[in-house]
């Protein structure tokens, strides 16, 4: 059988029938011993008085044939035969007539035991008898008695053993099969849960019971099939997110290019015209370039070079370069180094972007007259810098939706492509670190906190 149940349901059945037989075997011993028992101490007790009887009268001189006669109606009402063997195998006299005069092939051993005449097996006990003085060599008595004589509670019990057996061979059948439904209902419903979530359920789980085994495979299913609606959750907002980001620039371009090739913007209007679409083509590169370094980031597809890098440095290039910016802004920058930040490696570009991206925000959320505070120090392992505002702070609840693709405070600058915090966290994460956000205690700000390990 191919199925998982039929399997454990034969399985069950082969270890019930192993079971069975092994019993068998032991129980066929046991009776065979126990028959063995039965019958010496049964053939003792019928022998004991004929035994007696023959050798008194061996005692009285008579002779084994006129002994033999003698006894023999008493020894048939026992179904019994009376034996007298000489020392050198001889059979004196036999009772039945059959083996008079014969010599057995091989002696007889012990007080016990068997021998076969024409086919059939009989039991003995015998005694040896010494009395000679009738001239009588030291000869040996026999009782024997068929051994088919004595198997009458063997086969009494035979049919109740093999009733036993069927009846535990049947509740064996039902025991499987139950069992085996028990184990393979589970799967069944796993598999049933599967096929839903193939045609599109995403809703679907499955019910964690059974085996340990199974209802961890259960609970393994429903947590995969929570992550993939999660992510198929983001994968429809991105693409609502990012349809609606690519068609204000495309609406823009396409209507201006549009005026200038129907003549509607002409003269002095090309150039301002001209200028819209160059200015919202940039911005369209910016994003697409932006997201396809995400998604190179996050797939772990973006090649990022391993050079030693001091983070003071770049942080020292990043506010060089937006230097002007802050000063049209107003803002000016406090930066605070710990003499032991250690060393990172790491790709200086991406890192470089990285610390711009945040000193950027930082500028652009800030009130004039206000400062941008850039702080880098070692942390238990890691290099650590923190770039806090004095603007208005974070939305309630952004903290973690601010390092979305497009997302957008409502403080933010509407021409921004919403892509920087969420380059620099797929920056961060692939250099094996993280970045936080939080807002300062009295509303006085917001605080980015990134975490690099550092160079070992």
């Amino acid at each position: 059988m191919r199925s998982v149940g039929g399997r454990l349901f034969l399985s069950y059945l082969g270890v019930v029938a192993v079971g069975l037989f092994a019993a068998s075997i032991t129980i066929s011993g046991l009776l065979v011993q126990y028959e063995n028992d039965v019958l010496r101490l049964r053939l003792q007790e019928l022998s004991a008085p004929l035994l007696t009887a023959m050798a008194s009268a061996l005692r009285g001189n008579q002779q084994p044939k006129d002994i033999v006669d003698a006894l023999s109606e008493q020894a048939r009402s026992a179904e019994a035969r009376l034996l007298v063997i000489t020392s050198n195998r001889r059979i004196l006299v036999d009772s039945d007539d059959r083996l008079t005069g014969q010599t057995l092939g091989r002696p007889i051993q012990g007080s016990f035991g068997t021998f076969t005449d024409r086919g059939e097996s009989w039991l003995f006990v015998q005694q040896v008898f010494r009395q000679n003085a009738t001239g009588l060599a030291p000869s040996t008595i026999v009782v024997a008695r068929p051994r088919a004589a004595f198997a009458d509670a063997i086969r009494t019990l035979i049919p109740s053993l093999v009733v036993a057996g069927l009846v535990s061979a049947g509740f064996a059948l039902v025991v499987a099969g139950l069992l085996s439904r028990t184990i393979t209902r589970p799967l069944r419903e796993l598999v049933s849960g599967a096929r839903r979530f193939a045609r599109g359920d995403y809703r679907a789980r499955v019910p964690v019971a059974g085996p340990t085994e199974v209802a961890e495979l259960g609970g393994a299913f429903n947590d995969m099939a929570g992550e993939i609606e999660r992510a198929r959750g983001s994968e429809q907002a991105f693409l609502a997110d990012i349809s609606h980001e690519l068609r204000t620039p495309l609406t823009s371009i396409q209507g201006f290019a549009q005026a200038i090739s129907e003549g509607e913007a002409t003269g002095a209007a090309i150039a301002p015209a001209a200028n819209i679409i160059q200015r919202e083509s940039r911005r369209l590169m910016r994003m697409v370039e932006g997201l396809l370094q995400v998604a190179r980031l996050q797939s772990g597809t973006q090649e990022l070079a391993s050079e030693r890098v001091e983070p003071a440095a770049l942080l020292a290039t990043a506010r060089g370069a937006l230097e002007p910016l802050a000063q049209d802004a107003g803002v000016s920058f406090a930066f605070t180094e710990s003499p032991d930040v250690p060393t990172v490696r790491g790709d200086p570009d991406r890192l470089a972007q990285l610390f711009l991206n945040l000193l950027d925000n930082a500028v652009k959320h800030s009130p004039r007259g206000g400062t941008v505070a850039v702080e880098a120090a070692r942390d238990d392992g890691y290099a650590l810098v923190r770039v806090r505002d004095e603007g208005s702070g974070l939305p309630q609840g952004a903290e973690k939706r601010l390092f979305r693709r497009f997302y957008r405070g409502e403080n933010a600058q509407r021409d921004g492509a919403g892509l920087g915090l969420a380059i620099a966290q797929a920056i961060a994460e692939a250099h094996g670190g993280s970045i936080a956000a939080r807002n300062l205690e009295g509303g006085r700000g917001a605080e980015f906190t990134v975490r690099l390990p550092a160079e070992r």
